[in-house]
C-alpha cells in the first residue's frame, strides 16, 4: 500500500533523517539547539531538502511556458500531475477522474488529460510557445499521425491540440527517458500518484475543452 501522509525531514537534530510520523520527528528536534526540519507531501521533496537540493524553473523567453506531465492509475481512478513553469514561477496542479471510459486507459488517460490541461492553460494565458516535457512517446505520435487515434479520448486529444495550433500556439513535445531522474518530471509523477488517491488541488474536467471550442465557434 502506498504511504499517504506527510514526510518529516530533520536536517538538524539528534538524529537527522526522514520520518513518516510527527511523533518520531519531534523526538529528534524538541530540546535540540538549532534544530532544523520541515514537512513535505512527497518523499522526493523531503529527500531533496535533506540533500540541500532545490529545483527551480529555467529562464524562459517571454510568452513561453514549460510543463512537465505525468499520469497514474489506482483502483479505478486516473490521476493527472502537471508542473508549470511560466513568467510568474512554478505552479503545481493535480486532479483525478473515475469516469469508467477513461479508467479503461489507466495511467495513459491521466497523462493525456494532463497535456490537455496544459494546452488549455497556455491558451487562457495567451502565450505563444508551449513546451511539453513527457516520457510517453505516444503523446507526440498521436498528434503527428504516426499512431492512429482509436479511442474517443485520443481523438479529442488530437483535435484539441490541432485547435490550439490554429490559434497560433506553438506546441513542442520534449521526450525524456522514463526513470531518468529529471526533477520536473519526477514531481509531475508524484502529483499524478497523489491524484490517483482521489486528491486534487483543482477541479478540472474534460468538458472544459468542449466549452472552449463551442465558445470559439460562437455556438
Amino acid at each position: 500500500m502506498s504511504y499517504v501522509g506527510k514526510y518529516y525531514a530533520v536536517k538538524r537534530g539528534r538524529h537527522p533523517g526522514l520520518y513518516e510520523d510527527w511523533q518520531s520527528a519531534r523526538e529528534q528536534v524538541e530540546g535540540s539547539p538549532n534544530a532544523e526540519y520541515r514537512s513535505f507531501a512527497s518523499k522526493s521533496d523531503a529527500l531533496a531538502y535533506l540533500r540541500g537540493e532545490t529545483w527551480r524553473c529555467p529562464d524562459l523567453m517571454k510568452d513561453m511556458i514549460l510543463v512537465c506531465v505525468d499520469g497514474s492509475y489506482k483502483n479505478g481512478v486516473c490521476g493527472s500531475g502537471i508542473v508549470v513553469c511560466d513568467q510568474e514561477g512554478l505552479h503545481e496542479f493535480y486532479f483525478w477522474t473515475d469516469e469508467p471510459e477513461l479508467a479503461k486507459m489507466r495511467n495513459v488517460a491521466g497523462e493525456i488529460l494532463a497535456v490537455l490541461f496544459a494546452v488549455n492553460y497556455a491558451l487562457q494565458r495567451g502565450v505563444r510557445h508551449l513546451v511539453i516535457r513527457h516520457d510517453f512517446e505516444n503523446l507526440r505520435k498521436w498528434i503527428s499521425g504516426e499512431y492512429r487515434t482509436k479511442t474517443l479520448l485520443t481523438q479529442i486529444y488530437k483535435e484539441f491540440v490541432h485547435f490550439a495550433r490554429k490559434k497560433n500556439l506553438h506546441i513542442e513535445f520534449e521526450k525524456i527517458k522514463s526513470h531518468s531522474k529529471d526533477p520536473c518530471n519526477e514531481k509531475a509523477d508524484e502529483l499524478a500518484k497523489l491524484a490517483a488517491r482521489r486528491q486534487q488541488n483543482i477541479n478540472w474536467k474534460l468538458e472544459v475543452l468542449t466549452n472552449v471550442i463551442r465558445n470559439d465557434r460562437g455556438g
